[in-house]
This record gives C-alpha cells, structure tokens and sequence, in this order.
C-alpha cells in the first residue's frame, strides 16, 4: 500500500510540474536542425576527459544498426541537475559504456520522455518529458548526425507516453501519458516525420506507465498493462493486452497465466523466438523474472540470476544475440542505478558497474 501511494504521488507530482510549459505550440510544424555535419562517434574517455555515466531516472536503450552497437539515452535525475545540461547518448561495445559526440544544439536532459527509434529512416525521435517546474512541448529527431527540434499542435506537453515505431506502417505511435493539466491521457496519435496527427479518441482506458512494443512476426503494435492515478484518490492497475492495426486498437483475450499488472518493465522482442518479452517490474514487490508473448498465449521461461528491477529498459543486440539491461532501481523509492547486465536465455550476467 505504501509503494502505491508512492506512485499515486510521484505522478501527482509530475503531472503538477507540466504548469510551466517551456515550448508554445505553432500551428504548422517548425525544424530547427542543428548544424553539426559530421557522423556519429564513439568518443574515447581519455579524449573526453573521463566521462561518466550517471544513470538517470529515465532511460531508453535500442541498437542502432549504423553504429552497430546499443545505445542508451540517458534521461535525468528528479532533481539537483543545470536545466541546460545536454541530453547524453552512450554506446555500449559489449564491455563499457562510452559517450557518443553529438552537437551542442540538442535537446537539454529530460525525464519522463517517449522515445522511440524509426528504423526506417534510422533516427531517433523524442517527444515532451520534463525537469522540475518546466514541460517540454516538442519533438526531437537524431539521425546520427543532426539534431532537429520540432514545435508543433500535436499531443502536447506528455510525460510518462508510451510510444514505439511501427514499420508496417511507416508511423510513430504514441498512446497515453499525463499532460499538465494534472489529467491522465487515453488518446492515440502517429508521427510521420513531419508532423503529429491523432489516430484514435478510443480504445485501451487511459493509463500512465505500461509497455509498449512492435511484433514484427505479426505486424502490430502491442500494449501491455500500466496504471491510472487521479488527483481524487483513484487509482486502477491494469494487466490487459492490447493490439494496434493502424487504425484500432483491439484487445486480446487471453487463456492461462499471465505477467499480471507490470510498472515499469522493460518490453523487447525477441527475434529469435518470435515472441514478445516482458522483464522484470516494481509495485508493492519488486520482480525478476522474465515472460514471453507467443501471438496466443503467455508463459513464464526459466532464467536464473535476474536482478529484482524497475524502471529499467532493454534492447536486443543482434551482433552479440544478447539482452542489454540497464539500470532502473531495485527497491521503492531507491536511487536509480547503473549496473548493466546482458541475458542469453538462460541466465543473467552482470557485466558494468556490478554492486
């Protein structure tokens, strides 16, 4: 009960932070691409002075095919960091993180983000998050090189939206996440690159924090549990599957056991196996375990030495056939970690910044 307070608050506070919006809206879409021209690198950390990886609050990691390496963007802290300190990404090689040279007209660092990565034009896309007292009302593009900022009508000053790219269809899809308007959102809406346009009014019940991921072995969208919290003291977990066909959401039903309500934890696919994991997740009991999404039913696969986590992410790496996690806490109201750990199926191993 204490842990659900806890998230009843924390997302009181942070939709309470959207009253100071930090990007007006325009009507028609506005670029403002950065001038940097040269190609993404790995810089080196005796080039950098010893750059160091602290985890923030919020990440997101996916492998980035012209680096061939996973990437982490890394959020913030809740608090206590310069407003205009840059968004980091880092790449990891298998044995360490190192800080990835981008130019100095990026986004700021920024929590609560949906970010997703557009593997058919290879750019990273980021919308809204926020730092304390300030929302962000925009979109950011990276293509490896350029950093582009968008300004435009679309869902507005989000936190907390799930969003992943749906190839299938050419489009970013976000659902969800809370506006400044201290209210929960259940509302759909597709980037095609240019601009935000909304899909769908209807479908899953708003929520805040679930996962989202695309299955590409049957070409949808996927959406999977989260929560609902209310300024009036309501607040609704969810442990429902949904489905995305580019114009309606549809639910599965589902037979058997299933993950049961999951805060913050990592989704991936795993091409190997053709299915859908969930890892991990945090509420009242912390979890370690890991499920998988076969297109009809759920089941539990056998792993050994997962660490309890949440608010963790994981990508696949295909140059290695490993799981990357990184991150997330490993109690309630812990402090964001920066372990990393690789899954081969079978078991888990921590490899970066051990405890």
């Amino acid at each position: 009960m204490k842990w659900i307070l806890f998230l009843l608050n924390a997302a009181m506070l942070l939709a309470a932070c959207s009253k100071n919006v930090g990007n007006e809206p325009v009507d028609v879409p506005i670029p403002e691409t950065a001038a940097a021209t040269i190609p993404p690198t790995i810089v080196p950390p005796t080039e950098m002075h010893s750059p160091i990886l602290e985890a923030g609050q919020w990440t997101y990691v996916f492998y980035h095919e012209g680096l061939e390496q996973v990437v982490l963007v890394n959020g913030g802290p809740e608090w206590g960091k310069p407003a205009d300190e840059p968004l980091e990404l880092w790449g990891w090689d298998g044995t360490q993180w190192s800080l990835i040279a981008t130019d100095g007209d990026g986004p700021t660092w920024r929590n609560w983000s949906a970010i997703a990565f557009d593997t058919t034009r290879d750019v990273l896309v980021i919308h809204g998050g926020l730092q304390p007292g300030t929302n962000f009302n925009e979109t950011w593009e990276w293509d490896g090189q350029i950093w582009t900022r968008y300004t435009n009508t679309g869902p507005g000053a989000h936190e907390g939206a799930l969003m992943v790219y749906d190839p299938a269809r050419a489009s970013m899809i976000l659902f969800g996440g809370s506006g400044p308007d201290l209210e929960i959102h259940g509302d759909t809406w597709e980037w095609d690159g240019q601009r935000w346009t909304q899909a769908s009014e209807t479908g899953p019940a708003r929520r805040f924090p679930g996962g989202m991921v695309y299955d590409p072995a049957r070409e949808q969208v996927l959406m999977y549990s989260g929560h609902f919290a209310a300024s009036t003291g309501e607040f609704t977990q969810f442990d429902d599957l949904w489905a995305w066909d580019g114009s309606a959401w549809r639910e599965i039903t589902t037979q058997g056991p299933t993950p049961g309500h999951r805060t913050h934890a990592g989704f991936v696919y795993d091409p190997i196996t053709e299915t859908v994991l969930v890892i991990g997740s945090g509420s009242d009991t912390f979890l370690g375990d890991v499920w998988a999404w076969d297109g009809t039913r759920w089941d539990e696969i056998p792993t050994s030495n997962m660490p309890a986590r949440s608010g963790h992410n994981v990508a696949y790496d295909p140059q290695r056939d490993r799981f990357i996690l990184f991150g997330g806490v490993d109690r309630p109201g812990g402090e964001a970690l920066d372990d990393t750990w690789e899954w081969d199926r079978m078991q888990w191993s921590c490899v970066s910044n051990c405890q």
